[in-house]
């Protein structure tokens, strides 16, 4: 007994216990589905890394000593002038103020609040730099600039260079498992304050709390917005495809029937919702859609040539079970070689695809035949269009079969020289580029502070009492000086800063003195006499350990790619090998350089995954055509897609290829196997029928050409719709599944047949 006879006893047994196998299916998708209600809050950027990566630990060991490295900030710029205006401080002073109420902070910095050092005699007094502003002149103003612009602890950190834009930073000290919810709550609701008392002064959020906070909103903001439209647009896209509002009413529910349960498992499993899995229910929406597709529409073109619902659909099934069944395991083979990259968001989304392809192909033979068979579903006919051109197509390819091969392969030849453009690298900032109120902010902070990202060094004696030595902070000193002249970087803060500045004031205010004093015992008590006359909330722990063994160096850095960063801490730490003595650093850390090397790491794994999935997936496709032969050929229309669009990218584009091109391939590897399968397996059976190889080709186009074009209109929207995602990276992924898509389509329409017939006339 074949298969065919198989397919055809499980259908006949399941239409005739359709009833109890809807009950059984329902329980079973209700219990599943439950789970949602456990899918968690994103935890921000800390989502994309593993807890044991080694430069997120540098992070949370920092974080251990220092207080946690998260800073919210308000970038605050006039319409014109600089800040040194009355109505400019006067909102920074309110505005520092109010920052004390932020849930759970624990420092403001601002230029108002700047614990500025001055003499008066023997005494030396450390309070707020600007003060009783309402008294203020156009004299005390210019005096006050001129004073800021020499602070080298203001000069890029909470002041630009220009003076055009000031920062008020709050550090905050988050309980574990908390979001940022609160703090940018407050934040927004200060922002909207002092945008209506001083409206021709820009006031925006920024900081790493604005950036991790995005990673939820704009997870919120896609489904919210995508999923509505997108249901709708699948479910009228379905109607004029299969021109029955039944058809399409059954394709909807195998789809929403797919979703639920996919991300009810997710929840099970605990699984964040960050920005990647925002679009895995689209995903697999359109894995759902195209197995729909492939078994409704000819189960249609059946009734359309006499056969009852039944039989049509069992006709149906036994043409499509095994093509749905190798695509949903070859799209599950492609989405698993994600688990290769480093990124636990990303493989938390392609594992949700994994199980919701396998709920669509369940449904798919399941749930589907039997709503077939249920529903008073009527053909209206053959799309007698577009049979007709797919046969005119036939003829044309039979009879220039040889010219499009030179053609298409030419065109290959063409791009393929292109993919000398592209390289492997990361832009992590740009990941929010696509929320206007983060790239406003952006614009400003980047072009007058360089990022809003710092970095962080902890420089460690292991003795108590080691930063006092003035050999240390003369190393600390080296440090920065060498930092300062790496073209990324703007400006270093260290405590080295603080004793050179009281070690100047405590001498008459003479710029010589601008130095460490050669004395341990004078810089132990320049650090006591700072400590006691700081206010609270102001003092020196969150840059030096309370036994004062360990001090932090404060970096802020420009924007570079991921081989930029990861190049220049490279040096950094073969500098500190050379030259910090027996003081001991692990070299930088922070959000820029912990992305870099996950970045770097994610793109090899991602491309052993690629390997691995794309080796797995060609065996198995030969070995489920039983031909060589077929195997082989299935080969070069499932991988020409790939060379074709990335080919377009390196032509058209700079050419750089981040871990979302990477991972639309491992997505999209599947889905254009999915029309190269259908399409096969169906020559297959056409030849074995005694058929001609034209006239294969014929038969192909004839039972398989519609549903391959209507499913790959479907995938290609689908994924064309992942444009719309504010989530740039998903953004990507959308468009270049897109694109690969839509060239898979024809080449199987053009250069497989066209394969086929070659190869069969050699044989």
């Amino acid at each position: 007994m074949n298969i065919d006879s198989y397919i055809e006893k499980y259908i006949a047994l399941l239409i005739s216990h359709r009833f109890k196998s809807i009950f059984l299916l329902s329980l079973l998708i209700l219990f599943i589905s439950s789970g949602m209600r456990f899918l968690e809050t994103p935890s921000g950027y800390r989502g994309f890394v593993e807890n044991e990566f080694t430069h997120y630990k540098n992070i949370t060991n920092l974080e251990e000593k220092y207080g946690q490295i998260d800073v919210l900030s308000y970038a605050i710029k006039a319409d014109k002038g600089d800040i040194f205006q009355k109505d400019v401080l006067l909102l920074i002073d309110e505005l520092t103020d109010n920052s004390w109420q932020t849930p759970y902070s624990s420092r403001v910095e601002s230029i108002t609040n700047h614990q500025y050092t001055k003499v008066n005699g023997d005494d030396i007094d450390i309070g707020d730099f600007i003060t009783d502003i309402d008294s203020l002149n156009e004299e005390d103003l210019t005096k006050l600039k001129s004073l800021a612009l020499k602070e080298d602890n203001v000069v890029h950190f909470i002041l630009s260079e220009n003076a055009k834009a000031s920062l008020v930073n709050i550090y905050l000290e988050m309980p574990e498992d908390e979001n940022f919810s609160g703090p940018m709550e407050f934040a927004e609701k200060q922002q909207e304050y002092f945008k209506e008392k001083y409206p021709d002064i820009f006031v925006g959020i920024a900081g790493t709390v604005q950036y991790a906070h995005n990673f939820q909103t704009t997870a919120e903001r896609d489904g919210q917005t995508m999923y509505p439209i997108f249901i709708i647009l699948i479910f009228v896209l379905s109607y004029i495809l299969l021109r029955s509002v039944l058809a399409s009413v059954i394709t909807l529910f195998v789809i929403i029937l797919s979703i639920l349960p996919s991300m009810g498992s997710a929840g099970w499993f605990g699984f964040d919702v960050n920005p990647p899995l925002i679009i895995a229910p689209i995903i697999i929406l359109t894995i759902a859609l195209a197995h729909s597709i492939h078994i409704i529409s000819i189960a249609m073109t059946n009734m359309s040539e006499g056969m009852d619902r039944n039989q049509a659909i069992v006709e149906s099934m036994k043409i499509n079970f095994v093509p749905v069944f190798l695509t949903s395991l070859t799209t599950a083979i492609g989405m698993g070689g994600v688990n290769l990259g480093k990124i636990p968001a990303y493989s938390e989304m392609a594992n949700t695809v994994v199980m919701g392809s396998a709920y669509s192909f369940i449904l798919s033979v399941t749930l589907l035949p039997i709503l077939f068979s249920l529903l008073p579903i009527k053909s209206k006919g053959k799309p007698v269009i577009i049979l007709g051109a797919l046969e005119r197509l036939g003829v044309f390819i039979a009879k220039f079969k040889y010219t499009l091969l030179i053609t298409m392969g030419a065109i290959s030849l063409v791009l393929f020289s292109f993919l000398g453009n592209l390289y492997f690298d990361e832009k992590w900032d740009n990941y929010f580029d696509r929320v206007p109120a983060w790239l406003e902010v952006k614009d400003v902070v980047d072009k007058e502070f360089g990022s809003s990202f710092f970095l962080f060094a902890d420089i460690k004696t292991d003795q108590s009492d080691g930063i006092t030595d003035p050999e240390y902070l003369k190393k600390l000193d080296d440090f920065s000086n060498y930092l300062e002249e790496q073209y990324t970087f703007i400006n270093v803060t260290t405590v080295s800063n603080v004793i050179k500045t009281l070690n100047k004031n405590m001498n008459g205010g003479q710029e010589e003195y601008y130095s460490i004093p050669d004395n341990k015992a004078l810089i132990a008590q320049y650090l006591l006499l700072y400590e006691f006359s700081v206010p609270f909330g102001m003092d020196l722990k969150n840059q030096m350990t309370a036994d004062k063994s360990d001090s932090r160096l404060l970096v802020r850095i420009n924007y570079g790619t991921a081989s930029e960063v990861v190049k220049i801490n490279d040096e950094i730490i073969k500098w500190i090998n050379s030259n910090m003595g027996p003081y001991k650093t692990d070299g930088l850390a922070g959000i820029p350089v912990m992305f870099s090397y996950l970045n770097q790491e994610n793109s090899i794994g991602l491309m052993t995954g690629l390997a691995f999935s794309f080796a797995f997936i060609v065996i198995l496709v030969g070995f489920a055509l039983r031909s060589l032969k077929y195997g082989l050929i299935s080969i070069i229309p499932n991988i020409v897609p790939f060379i074709l669009g990335f080919g377009i990218i390196g032509a058209l584009t700079s050419g750089m290829i981040q871990g979302p091109h990477q991972t639309s391939v491992l997505i999209s590897i599947g889905l254009v196997v999915d029309a190269t399968i259908h399409f096969l397996t169906k020559y297959k059976k056409a030849i074995a029928l005694g058929l001609s190889p034209q006239d294969s080709i014929q038969y192909c186009f004839k039972y398989v050409g519609y549903p391959i074009i209507i499913a790959s209109i479907c995938l290609f929207i689908g994924f064309l719709f992942l444009t719309q995602s504010i989530f740039i990276s998903n953004y990507i992924i959308g468009g270049m599944c897109a694109l690969i898509i839509a060239i898979a389509l024809l080449v199987d329409l053009l250069l497989l047949p066209a394969l086929l017939l070659i190869s069969s006339r050699k044989a």
